[in-house]
């Protein structure tokens, strides 16, 4: 027959597993009333399972099974306590517990633990290999999970006190200096939008300006053109004038020499 190691030191637990769980599935009990009696007799009986309270006294249901690791002794075990907490329940697999239990719980509950616990366990190699990288796995999320609790402590803490200096400040607010400032604040937003709007407007104004100054200065800009054309052109009279007159000026004064020359020639 199977035997069953119960490590739990109130009495009566240890009648309720054995009578109503262990006892009628035919399987052999062996009990102890603390830590130290139950790593002893873990040894010394080597039992197909071990049903271990957390809380004992001289040693606690973790120090067991830390201790029989470090043997060798490697035996299914299902742990039991009060105030279960993720911590201490991967800290529990990782030593090689097949189960935990949280107190009270349920017959259905045991069985089905009993169940996983002593199903047969592959012993190749490669199973060995998964089960050390499951136990790495579990050892890294214990780390991650202690990280994260870290992290909300510092986080509820932050909350605390902010929650403590809003109150205080809510403490302190004077409800009718803040309706008067909040009256101001409305005034004044009503101000601002009417200076916005007046902006807008001028804003609008302005580029409306600028549009036909800048029509006016493409206009002058033809016209400026327009009387530099003219201008060369007059300029261009004005020489062909001049060189007319000179021409003109040349002609009259040969006409003049040539009268010169000839009326002394007629009186002799």
């Amino acid at each position: 027959m199977p035997k069953v190691l119960i490590i739990e030191d109130r009495r009566e637990n240890i009648v309720f597993i054995a009578n109503n769980i262990l006892k009628p599935r035919g399987f052999d009990i062996i009990t102890a009333r603390d830590g130290q009696m139950g790593l002893d007799k873990a040894e010394e009986e080597v039992p197909d399972l071990i049903i271990t309270d957390i809380k004992l006294p001289k040693m606690s249901g973790l120090e067991v099974l830390e201790a029989l690791r470090e043997k060798g002794i490697l035996i299914p075990t299902i742990v039991m306590t009060f105030h279960g907490t993720e911590e201490t329940a991967m800290k529990a697999l990782r030593l090689g517990a097949r189960d935990y239990l949280i107190k009270p719980f349920t017959i259905e509950e045991i069985e089905a633990a009993l169940e996983r616990a002593l199903r047969p366990q592959p012993t190749t190699p490669e199973a060995y290999r998964q089960k050390l990288d499951a136990e790495t796995r579990i050892a890294t999320l214990e780390e991650e999970v202690t990280q994260l609790r870290a992290e909300l402590a510092e986080k509820t803490t932050q909350l605390a006190q902010f929650q403590e200096q809003f109150s205080n400040y809510v403490d302190k607010m004077d409800m009718a200096e803040v309706a008067e400032r909040a009256a101001v604040w409305e005034e004044d937003n009503a101000r601002l939008n009417d200076l916005l709007a007046e902006t807008k407007g001028a804003l609008q104004d302005t580029e409306g300006r600028a549009e036909a100054l800048k029509e006016a200065v493409v206009m002058q800009k033809i016209q400026t053109g327009k009387y530099k054309n003219e201008a060369k052109r007059l300029a261009n009279e004005l020489r062909n004038l001049s060189e007319a007159l000179r021409l003109m000026s040349q002609d009259m004064e040969h006409q003049v020499n040539r009268l010169v020359i000839l009326t002394p020639r007629d009186e002799a």
